[in-house]
């Protein structure tokens, strides 16, 4: 059956902006495809992806769940032959993929562009420093006292207020933007007989879940396996810092008795420093290695969300390292740009690179249930 393929030049002019700058040294000789540890027989990627790109489908590319499957190891990068870094092109296609399925789109189009990176920064600095200023009128204990955060910064208007709203839009955002994305890549129609025979739904959702969370298939990767271990810090450390957060949110109706601020040997305190080490030692151990790597090309949309998790980390551990040496303005400083950092992080979330956590997850979950592998 004949097919009419519809070439986007503006396509790839965007792909190779995005790090894919390579892309037209490909000559389709089928390293990358053979050499990549994740690659199947009836997943060759990225040698598909590639000659795709460079003939700019983008219909096809955005639709295709095999560029979430891609750990972007870089293998492939370091054996071509020719130099085309399908590694790059793969992570540039991830990026414009989110971009593509961003609801509201706008948002997307600020978060890969620097220039509206003030705006994005000024957008929670003047929110927070309107509720701070309306709620406790920038009340910072006297020097000497014991800081109680929760005055200058109101932890019901000023944090819950804030990110319960936040989680309300986020949810509404990924569920436009995946909803489309499955509609997309799905080839296969969903039956209950398809859905039996793969085990039911759990056993179709829970692998990849799984999958996610031990890495598993990133520890396959050979020639840039460090990139796995701060991949696996990071992605625990956030996993720990929902749960403490939770927990305080939580804690008028399941933890009545919680009082603030927590001393160093309380259990939730040990799993908030603890998921804080792991971001700091896996972002530190992440700028290292985009510092050290000179052949991985790394754009501002990288970069900027490298530079926002350690200044999650860096901000929350000088609040609490100010709050214990009771010093009071320099700590409400640093809390004051923490929940700015998280917001940022959280609010952008289905914009930015932190999006791939739930496409890639979507993507597997979608292999599976086309496939039962």
């Amino acid at each position: 059956m004949a097919e009419i393929l519809e070439p986007d030049v503006n396509f790839i002019r965007q792909i190779r902006g995005l790090g894919g700058a390579s892309l037209n040294a490909c000559y389709q000789c089928a390293t990358c495809a053979t050499v990549c540890p994740l690659s199947t027989d009836d997943r060759p990627f990225p040698r598909r992806e590639m000659i795709q790109a460079q003939w700019g489908l983008k219909d096809k590319l955005i639709k295709d769940p095999n560029i979430w499957l891609c750990h972007y190891c870089n293998d492939c990068s370091i054996y071509c032959p020719r130099g085309a870094r399908p590694g790059d092109v793969m992570a540039s296609l991830r990026a414009y993929t989110i971009y593509e399925y961003a609801r509201p789109k706008f948002l997307a189009k600020w978060l890969l562009d620097k220039k509206y990176l003030p705006l994005l920064l000024a957008i929670p600095v003047i929110w927070f420093l309107f509720l701070i200023g309306i709620t406790s009128g920038f009340h910072i204990p006297e020097a000497g006292e014991v800081v109680h955060l929760t005055k200058f910064a109101s932890s019901l208007y000023v944090v819950d207020l804030t990110f319960v709203s936040l989680s309300i839009l986020i949810v509404a955002s990924f569920f436009l933007s995946i909803r489309d994305f499955w509609k997309d890549i799905k080839t296969v129609d969903l039956t209950p007989e398809l859905i039996a025979a793969r085990g039911g739904w759990l056993n179709i959702i829970v692998p990849p879940i799984k999958e996610i969370l031990l890495h598993t298939r990133f520890f396959k990767c050979g020639e840039k396996n460090i990139r796995s271990y701060y991949h696996l810090l990071i992605l625990w450390g956030f996993v720990g810092l929902f749960i403490v957060t939770s927990l305080f949110f939580f804690r008028t109706w399941i933890w009545p008795r919680i009082e603030e601020p927590l001393g160093l040997i309380h259990p939730i305190k040990w799993l908030a420093n603890g998921a804080g080490v792991a971001l700091l030692l896996g972002s530190l151990i992440l700028v290292y290695d985009r510092i050290t790597d000179k052949e991985t090309p790394t754009g501002y949309f990288d970069w900027s969300l490298v530079i926002l998790v350690l200044a999650l980390a860096v901000t929350g551990f000088l609040t609490e390292i100010f709050r214990m040496l009771k010093v009071p303005t320099w700590a409400c400083l640093f809390y004051f740009i923490h929940l700015v950092t998280v917001f940022y992080l959280f609010a952008y979330l289905p914009f930015s690179k932190l999006a791939h956590m739930v496409y890639r997850t979507v993507a597997m979950v979608y292999e599976r249930y086309e496939s039962g592998i």
